[in-house]
């Protein structure tokens, strides 16, 4: 009896041993400050923005569903992992027997009787870890948690990078409602003075209609912009999570002052931190650990089993000297025929790994193309910016000249505001090559898996 009991005693302290402490648990919280990268959007000098995003980070909704997600999935491993332990439940009983005939057994007779029966164990049940598959499912569901997080810090990449990219888009907006403004100014000026000229009959009626149709175009496309720039404002609100929809605070076009230089060549390390392919190699990984854990799901389990308690049929007597109750015992099991499931079962392990492995290479290499693309698209909007700066300045030049030829009498009015109008539309295009520039530095960032590669100018290309 005693040895029963120490037996028993011995089991529970060896398991109770191995859980894992409150210190160990916290070392699996990530420090989201990673996912952010502050030091790379310092790059862009706006301090608005800094700000902006900090206030994203504490307030955004999917940024909060994907913390939950994250603490869902580490109480997921913690439940794989109690199977790793053996299972301790009180399982008492009270209950009161009434016979109303004589019991016999052979020759011994029990007449009819009544009686309590109180029951006060604790049952144990471990199944023992021979071949290592409860280990397995933990280590497969901590893989499944690390996919998670790389899931979590993709959505800081994207929602980062897509607010960016609203709030330069605003900030063009801003600008080319500024131009549009100007350009409409000087069209009202043409058309006053062609319907001057067509008073003194040196006009057409034509060329009166033709120049307000010109001024509707212009009209109408003040209002679309007054539209796309009420649209970006509620865009960014929801990144914010401000339900009340205020006027966002934003720098201003001529305030911008960034000087960020794509790379000529980027790594193929880059290619391998991102989110993304890191997710699919975990799930590679995860895969694996599910056929090793297929393959021993057909081997033998054997289970310890035990009992230690109190078991009296007289309440006062339930924890006397004669009254105590020990049992232990393993019990093995091992299925002789099912049906073929466990072997079907590792065969479709085996599918989801070879899937999982054409899948992981298929994201390397649409990672590549994105990264490529954006790193392109990059130093081809910058080429366009340089160009489209060059003939702004070529056309301040032109309008200059017109002027004086309207000072010394060689011109007149409607040709310089003629002329200024040309000015505002390729100044419109230099606005939106300017911000597309930045745009572009930001897709790059976010195809690069938000890894700051804007200082790497001699690295292996991919």
């Amino acid at each position: 009896m005693k040895k029963l009991i120490t037996t028993f005693l011995v089991i529970i302290s060896l398991s109770l041993s191995i859980i894992p402490s409150e210190g160990k648990t916290k070392n699996i919280q990530v420090n989201t400050f990673e996912y952010i990268n502050i030091p790379f959007w310092q790059k862009y000098n706006d301090e608005i923005l800094i700000n902006h995003l900090n206030n994203m980070y504490k307030n955004n909704f999917d940024i909060k569903i994907a913390a939950y997600k994250i603490e869902e999935s580490e109480k997921i491993v913690k439940l794989a992992f109690s199977n790793e332990l053996p299972q301790i439940a009180l399982n008492g009983y009270v209950g009161r027997t009434l016979t109303s005939s004589d019991e016999k057994f052979g020759d011994l007779i029990i007449p009819d009787y009544s009686q309590y029966h109180y029951l006060l164990p604790l049952t144990l049940n471990y199944e023992i870890d021979l071949w290592g598959k409860n280990r397995l499912k933990t280590k497969s569901m901590k893989k499944q948690l690390d996919m998670q997080r790389e899931d979590e810090r993709s959505l800081y990449i994207i929602l980062t990078s897509n607010f960016a990219i609203n709030y330069y888009n605003l900030i063009k907006t801003d600008k080319l409602i500024d131009i549009q403004e100007k350009l409409i100014e000087s069209q009202k000026k043409i058309c006053k003075l062609i319907k001057k000229r067509y008073e003194n009959g040196l006009a057409s009626q034509t060329e009166i209609l033709a120049e307000e149709k010109n001024l509707t175009f212009l009209l109408e496309e003040k209002n679309n912009l007054y539209e796309k720039r009420d649209a970006l404002l509620n865009q960014l609100n929801v990144f914010l999570a401000d339900r009340s929809f205020e006027e966002i605070q934003r720098l201003d076009y001529d305030s911008i002052d960034i000087n960020i230089h794509s790379p000529k060549e980027i790594s193929f390390d880059v290619v391998e931190k991102r989110p993304d392919v890191i997710k699919s190699k975990l799930k590679l990984e995860k895969a694996g650990y599910d056929i090793r854990i297929s393959k021993k799901n057909i081997l033998p389990s054997f289970t310890i089993s035990g009992t230690l308690g109190y078991n009296a049929y007289e309440l006062g007597h339930l924890f006397g000297t004669k009254t105590g109750l020990a049992s232990i015992g393993i019990i093995p099991y091992f299925d002789i025929f099912d049906g073929g499931k466990k072997i079907n079962i590792m065969k479709l392990m085996k599918s989801r790994y070879n899937k999982a492995f054409e899948e992981y290479n298929k994201n390397i290499l649409i990672s590549m193309q994105e990264i490529n693309d954006s790193l392109y698209s990059t130093k081809t909007s910058e080429k366009n910016y340089i160009i489209t700066r060059n003939r702004v300045n070529i056309e301040k030049e032109d309008l200059r000249l017109i002027k004086r030829k309207e000072e010394i009498g060689t011109a007149n009015i409607i040709d310089t505001l003629v002329k200024e109008q040309e000015f505002y539309i390729i100044y419109q295009n230099e606005v939106s090559s300017k911000i597309n520039n930045i745009i572009s530095t930001i897709n790059l960032y976010k195809a690069s898996g938000g890894i700051d590669i804007f200082e790497n100018n001699n690295i292996q290309n991919l």
